[in-house]
């Protein structure tokens, strides 16, 4: 189940990954369901910063501070929290935890793109 997405605002060659242990962490971080976060369209600051240090584990230490930074320095030069938000929910959709095929994208995805739900 090790789907990746593409990655690369904070440096080339990059990319994020879950899996259920992961989620997991994730969720356990978060203290709330990853269904939950994604039916609500709860998309925040704190999401992003603990889903990068979990979902990038492979890159970076995960160190949330160190993503905080990223986060800041993107927002400063002009992007959206969107950037950073929609590719870690198509790596969370691509684990196939709401059940569908890989190359399919899932309602969750589009409703977090188009921002309705």
């Amino acid at each position: 189940m090790k789907k990746t997405v593409p990655f690369e605002l904070f440096g080339s060659n990059q990319f994020i990954m879950f899996d259920i242990l992961r989620l997991a962490e994730l969720e356990k971080i978060m203290g709330v369901s990853i269904m939950k976060i994604v039916a609500e369209q709860d998309i925040s600051v704190n999401l992003c910063i603990n889903a990068l240090a979990v979902g990038m584990q492979q890159h970076h230490r995960p160190d949330p501070k160190y993503y905080a930074e990223k986060i800041g320095e993107h927002l400063e030069k002009g992007g959206s929290l969107m950037d950073i938000a929609i590719p870690i929910i198509e790596a969370i959709a691509a684990t196939g935890i709401f059940g569908k095929a890989k190359n399919e994208e899932s309602d969750e995805v589009k409703n977090v793109k188009e921002g309705t739900e």
